[in-house]
């Protein structure tokens, strides 16, 4: 890219993360949920939020000029429109999620990440999902952005013809269940088991139930690596694989692969990374991978590598949203 004054990227790369925290510290001691119904004072504020109004002032004053909120009469605050994103959705989720000290601090631990190839945080918490398990109030806010996240995806995958005609379809580490309730819904026809590890099974069946879905769905205990349920027309795999690096990613495809027999598919929901330095959200994810897990985004030709070693042919590839696909593979035959 031509023209571009390194000096303005870095400087504006620094700020923002200033900018970010004290955005961070707004949403988590409430402040865009009080301005919901208009402006207040600094002091109507700070004695709403238990914050200590001198200094509330001065993350206010440093985030107006973002357009998120504005100043309001003499001394007061409001929200712009566009502050009304901080209300609901997964902006303030991310805040919330990103305000737990070992999740925010583990970015500040990439520089021993990429010189030593050990992530700081796996290392003292296994990966993220075993960490949030032994913190059930993150975890709640963690499982509320995934639906918040995923919940448009899913929507858009439901209606995709890949599923027509499919009797049985199993979720393979689905969560609650929020991409198999949006198949099922759209697909009265077919009916679906989910494989989760056990303590997640009562959320999912609880889930299921109150969408809906649950007499179409069985909800079955297990471990991805060690098996998955026989014998489907096709696997679901949403966002599961990135988790994982490649020796246990392949595993994970080959248990699938013994499970689907000679006629199963297999469908991955992905990210899928362009081969050149165009932009891509799923570049910047990778950053959190690299800090929190042991997995990794992927290109397409990753990908097929990938599903080549368990004994996996690539299909057809859709784009869902935003550059996350549906990649489409089948058994492999001599």
């Amino acid at each position: 890219m031509s023209g571009v004054d390194g000096n303005l990227v870095l400087l504006d790369l620094q700020r923002s993360v200033w900018r970010y925290a004290a955005v961070m510290a707004l949403v988590n001691l409430g402040v865009p949920d009080q301005l919901k119904d208009g402006p207040l004072s600094v002091a109507e504020l700070a004695g709403r939020c238990g914050a200590q109004a001198p200094l509330l002032a001065r993350a206010l004053r440093a985030i107006a000029p973002t357009g998120l909120l504005r100043t309001a009469g003499t001394g007061g605050y409001e929200l712009t429109e566009a502050g009304r994103a901080l209300l609901h959705g997964r902006h303030p989720l991310v805040f919330k999620l990103n305000v737990d000290p070992e999740i925010w601090g583990s970015l500040c631990e990439l520089t021993e990440t990429i010189r030593t190839g050990e992530t700081p945080f796996v290392t003292r918490n296994g990966n993220l999902y075993t960490y949030l398990g032994t913190r059930p109030a993150t975890s709640a806010v963690f499982d509320d952005l995934m639906v918040a996240m995923h919940a448009p995806i899913a929507a858009r995958l439901a209606g995709h013809a890949a599923f027509a005609g499919l009797r049985t379809l199993v979720d393979v580490g689905g969560g609650e269940g929020l991409f198999l309730t949006a198949i099922l819904r759209a697909h009265p026809g077919l009916r679906g088991v989910l494989l989760e590890l056990e303590r997640s099974v009562p959320a999912a069946k609880d889930y299921l139930a109150a969408s809906g879905v649950g007499e179409r769905c069985e909800v079955v205990a297990g471990d991805f690596f060690a098996s998955v349920p026989a014998g489907a027309d096709a696997y679901l795999l949403a966002h599961v694989i990135h988790n994982w690096d490649d020796e246990r990613a392949a595993a994970i495809l080959r248990t699938v692969r013994a499970a689907a027999g000679d006629h199963g598919q297999v469908m991955l929901i992905e990210a899928l990374l362009p081969d050149d330095d165009s932009p891509h959200p799923g570049k910047d994810l990778d950053i959190r991978l690299l800090a929190t897990h042991e997995g990794k985004e992927r290109s397409l030709a990753e990908y097929s590598a990938l599903l080549g070693r368990a004994g996996l042919r690539l299909g057809p590839v859709t784009d869902l949203i935003a550059g996350t696909c549906l990649i489409t593979a089948s058994p492999a035959t001599p």
